[in-house]
């Protein structure tokens, strides 16, 4: 019974840190603003966590102009998302 017990603790140890290193690769990678991303990216705000990405095409959701190649995002007033231009 024991054996069964240390087993179960053991798995729940090992799942446990391995959530914890995940998170802290994620965290590494994360941007906080757009100068934090190379090769013409965007920090994408909206992402958690936020991520580096090529700016949107005409049609894409945005919250800013600067995630669109045009630099251009269509918010409709009392609206917090748009479409990039």
């Amino acid at each position: 019974m024991f054996k069964k017990f240390a087993w179960l603790i053991a798995m729940a140890v090992s799942l446990s840190l391995s959530q914890v290193a995940f998170a802290a690769d994620a965290a590494k990678d994360e941007c906080q603003a757009d100068k934090d991303c190379k090769d013409g990216k965007v920090c994408v705000l909206a992402l958690t966590p936020h991520v580096c990405k090529a700016p949107q095409a005409a049609g894409a959701a945005c919250k800013r102009d600067a995630v669109c190649i045009s630099k251009k995002c269509d918010i409709p007033a009392g609206k917090d998302v748009g479409a990039c231009k």
